[in-house]
């Protein structure tokens, strides 16, 4: 047929009288803009490819902050992220490796203490107390004569700010607590005692200590009374969570001062914060859990996600092996019981469908008369060539020039 400089294969379908018919012809479901691979299972969101947590977790752990994942596929995913003040473009694979980075603009960069004390003088506060909180900070202040509870982010922002009462007035065990802690004591109990003070149990460091705190917030006494347990290690939240009920755990965030982890509780997914001591401080729901998949179930997925050639090769307690087409190529892949990718194999390219079977799938769909024919251009001449079911050109008609 000789050298064609571009090349368009399209079905001509001649099926007057079949369209009378009515017959419809099946659809096949996509993804929006081809961003995620995210399928819906009667109420539940199947996640195929690469986890969020693997994503977050692989990329925290090299000092990215604000992930935002934006594409996915079955083995490699994208995310944009910040890091050093500079926000980069990230290709991430199956593994959780690196494999491109690309900077693509600047990021604001997180703020210091000292950085958040002069926010916080420069609004108007004084006889400041501070302490960490998540990425950003908490204090107790006071302006106006008047004490405040004032929680600013990684950024310096105000995200919230809760009268707590007068200066010098009487005080909740709540804001006690609150007290302490911006004062850098961690696991604060506090009660109220005998003539209005507060008797109040906490750690200050590795030190356990029983305090006593006037109605003002004012430190009367400290007493040590033994030593409190060390920080865990983030490779023991796993085993600390799993022990509270939760499964499919997943570490996004090992960094203090705050780690953060998701899993699952019944059917609920959840993001969970813990502090340097393993204690949960603070939980969110982010979705559903969904159920185990069947190997049924993976293959209509993967097919609905848009992949071809999808073959189970292996289904076991543990997860499965399937092999797929996608861009021409095929894999093999090792997937969990929930669609998540942990390893995968380039076994060469993808073979093409003979032009008999296409013809015949169009038959079983209602559609007759179908003919199959090459498009491309020839000596600046636009050409279209008609092939036979077993792909020998029969015909061919010049249509146009070619630009």
């Amino acid at each position: 047929m000789g050298k064609f400089i571009t090349l368009a294969i399209a079905l001509a379908f001649f099926a007057a009288a079949d369209q009378a018919s009515g017959a419809p012809m099946p659809v096949k479901p996509v993804i929006a803009g081809d961003e995620s691979l995210v399928v819906r299972v009667q109420e539940f969101q199947i996640q195929l490819g690469l986890s969020d947590g693997l994503i977050f977790s692989a990329l925290s752990r090299r000092g990215y902050s604000d992930i935002r994942i934006t594409k996915r596929k079955l083995t490699k995913a994208r995310a944009e992220a910040c890091r050093n003040g500079k926000k980069y473009k990230i290709q991430i694979g199956f593994d959780g490796g690196i494999r491109k980075v690309v900077e693509i603009g600047s990021c604001r960069p997180a703020i210091n203490a000292e950085t958040a004390r002069r926010i916080l003088r420069q609004k108007g506060f004084r006889k400041i107390q501070l302490g960490p909180d998540g990425a950003g900070f908490i204090a107790a202040a006071c302006r106006n004569n008047r004490r405040f509870r004032v929680s600013l982010d990684q950024f310096g922002d105000i995200r919230g700010e809760k009268l707590l009462g007068r200066c010098g007035n009487i005080l909740t065990k709540y804001d006690v607590a609150a007290l302490l802690r911006a004062q850098g004591y961690s696991r604060v109990r506090a009660e109220r005692g005998r003539r209005g003070r507060f008797s109040v149990q906490a750690c200050r460091r590795d030190e356990a200590v029983v305090l006593e705190v006037g109605n003002d917030g004012a430190i009367l006494g400290e007493r040590r009374v033994g030593r409190c347990d060390p920080p865990i290690h983030p490779a023991t939240i796993p085993a600390l969570l799993a022990r509270y009920g939760f499964t499919r755990i997943e570490i996004i965030d090992r960094r203090l001062p705050r780690y953060i982890a998701q899993a699952c509780r019944d059917t609920q997914r959840l993001e969970i914060s813990m502090n340097r001591f393993g204690e949960i401080v603070g939980e969110r729901s982010i979705g559903r859990c969904e159920p185990p998949l069947s190997a049924a179930g993976l293959k209509v997925i993967l097919r609905d996600a848009g992949y071809d050639g999808v073959r189970i090769i292996k289904d076991r307690p543990g997860g499965f092996t399937a092999e797929v087409c996608e861009e021409g190529a095929r894999f093999r892949l090792e997937l969990t019981r929930y669609g998540e990718t942990l390893s995968e194999q380039r076994l060469g390219d993808c073979p093409s469908r003979r032009v008999r079977k296409i013809l015949k799938q169009f038959e079983r769909q209602g559609v007759t008369g179908a003919t199959m024919y090459v498009e491309g251009c020839r000596k600046k001449k636009r050409v279209r060539i008609e092939l036979d079911q077993h792909g020998t050109p029969v015909r061919r008609n010049v249509i146009g020039r070619c630009r």
